[in-house]
């Protein structure tokens, strides 16, 4: 079975289901002060093609799965109909921010952009955690906005927000697992969307990436995948690994 399709996907839900005790979404395990023992955080990073999001967002409803989008602002992404039929279905509709980056590393602007953005998301459904956009072509990380002990107590009381998953979860002995760069190794073709953890959890295919995870290997692990890159059209497919495989050569090239 091919990865990167949404039947595959499929396949790694069942997995997810059954080899762990919890599938939480982001702001339900921020929100938690006794953590389960074993649980999978299931994340998307919504970048481009919302409507692949859409579709994700009902195979993982059809499937009584919970999950948490990360919806950048952007006017080809933030699609209002899509948005709220994201959050009907029971899903955590978060804000995907990239404000240090347009503000070109203005830290002051960044935080005007980022309050206006913040609520304009919030016209459409709650929104309680945020997550930078990797944004690899840009030289700013977008967490440094946040840098100091000010800064991170105003997201959470000026923006009422539970937090910045990057910077409010230790993930210390949580299994890290992400498809960016269009394979499951965290170090390969990703700037930088990484973590601190001491689990390891790089695979050289989905094939392992699925032994893994029905064995039970990891006992807390998060999940995130991008939306965009996970079709059944075969001209579709074709075109985003073509992307992919762009992307990933211009970030080694930079």
């Amino acid at each position: 079975m091919k990865d990167f399709t949404r039947t595959m996907y499929s396949e790694y839900l069942n997995a997810i289901k059954n080899g762990f005790d919890k599938v939480l979404r982001f702001d339900e395990y921020l929100s938690s002060e006794v953590k389960p023992a074993s649980f999978c955080l299931i994340r998307h990073d919504v970048d481009r093609r919302p409507g692949r999001a859409l579709a994700m967002a009902e195979l993982e409803a059809n499937m009584g799965v919970k999950s948490t989008f990360y919806f950048r602002t952007r006017e080809y992404v933030m699609k209002k109909d899509i948005i709220l039929a994201i959050h009907d279905m029971g899903h955590e509709v978060g804000y995907h921010y990239e404000c240090l980056s347009d503000a070109h590393g203005d830290v002051k602007k960044a935080l005007e952009l980022f309050a206006v953005s913040l609520n304009k998301l919030r016209e459409l459904a709650p929104v309680r955690t945020v997550s930078m956009h990797g944004r690899p072509m840009s030289r700013h990380d977008n967490r440094d906005m946040w840098r100091g002990e000010d800064a991170l107590a105003r997201l959470r009381e000026e923006f009422e927000l539970l937090g910045e998953i990057y910077l409010h979860i230790d993930y210390t002995d949580i299994a890290y697992i992400n498809d960016t760069g269009r394979n499951w190794q965290s170090g390969k073709d990703n700037k930088r969307d990484q973590v601190k953890s001491e689990v390891e959890a790089n695979f050289d295919s989905g094939v392992e990436l699925m032994k893994a995870i029905r064995g039970k290997n990891f006992p807390r692990m998060v999940f995130q995948v991008h939306p965009e890159r996970w079709t059944d059209n075969a001209m579709a497919y074709r075109l985003q690994q073509i992307q992919d495989l762009t992307a990933n050569l211009l970030k080694r090239i930079l």
